[in-house]
């Protein structure tokens, strides 16, 4: 396991990828939030997140290349 942190949030928006996981998709949690919009470093994340369910990610996880 690493020690380094992980990337659990939308900085933007100050949530959580826990909190952001209880809307039905990705696009109601972006309407409902404006997360992933401003700057749009967590948008990766949030694809991957509605996609395999998990809320924390290493900063290169290397699944995120689908999600560019």
């Amino acid at each position: 396991m690493s020690d380094e942190a992980k990337v659990d949030r939308c900085e933007c928006v100050n949530r959580t990828f826990a909190q952001l996981k209880t809307y039905a998709s990705l696009a109601e949690a972006l309407s409902a939030t404006g997360c992933g919009q401003e700057c749009e470093g967590c948008l990766p994340y949030l694809k991957l997140m509605f996609d395999c369910g998990e809320t924390e990610f290493d900063l290169d996880d290397p699944r995120l290349a689908n999600y560019n």
